[in-house]
């Protein structure tokens, strides 16, 4: 009686060692830049008149926020002087240091500004528009670029905003000076990954603290007055 001899095996194939397959905190690493939008360049940036438009919006707001905080100033001041009995309230409170009122106004403009951008990614007038303000990598706007670009509209909103219109044309996603030091776009919300967008209950909080940062600063301006 013979013995069959066994069937030759085909050739496997070489596996990949353990140092070849990329380790868990690697693949951590890349599902978090896989939430992004991808590479710097790929969001579009919103054009120079929308971007008006928005801060027209804003400057109604700081606005509002000035004249109510100047109302409640006064309404302080006035308790104040009942409180000790005098029958003139206001008669020990003069016009306001002019440059002292208007450094705090932009300084509370500012600050409306940034921590609007900071913490949700659009000021009131963005957010009514469509837009948001993201790191150029797609990530949501941090607090430090988002004043840096704020403090930046002091140089692209001179003359009234050509400095900062020549710099879009200059760069295909639209960034101003602002932008470009700060490393941010302004683009749609709806070209962001859902997941790099935040919501609305984050936006009210948001303008909650950057409404009174920015009457704060106002009312330290008027507080010059006071003899």
């Amino acid at each position: 009686m013979s013995i069959m001899p066994l069937p030759e095996l085909p050739p496997q194939p070489d596996l990949p060692s353990q140092s070849d397959l990329p380790s868990q905190s690697e693949g951590l690493h890349l599902s978090v830049l896989d939430a992004y939008s991808g590479q710097p360049g790929a969001l579009p940036g919103v054009s120079f008149w929308p971007r008006v438009a928005a801060r027209v919006i804003d400057l109604i707001v700081h606005y509002a926020i000035s004249i109510g905080s100047g109302i409640f100033f006064g309404v302080l001041v006035a308790v104040a002087a009942a409180l000790q009995h005098r029958p003139t309230p206001l008669a020990h409170y003069r016009k306001p240091d002019g440059i002292a009122l208007f450094v705090m106004a932009l300084l509370g403009s500012i600050a409306l500004e940034a921590i609007c951008e900071g913490f949700h990614g659009s000021t009131p007038g963005k957010f009514l528009l469509g837009m948001t303000v993201v790191q150029e990598d797609g990530s949501p706007c941090r607090l430090g670029p988002a004043f840096v670009r704020s403090l930046a509209y002091l140089v692209d909103g001179l003359f009234f905003g050509l400095i900062g219109y020549f710099s879009m044309q200059k760069t295909p996603q639209q960034q101003r000076h602002g932008d470009e030091w700060a490393h941010t776009i302004v683009c749609r919300r709806s070209a962001v990954p859902p997941q790099n967008l935040r919501g609305g209950g984050r936006f009210v909080l948001a303008f909650f603290l950057a409404a009174m940062a920015d009457s704060a600063l106002v009312i330290t301006g008027l507080l010059s007055g006071i003899a």
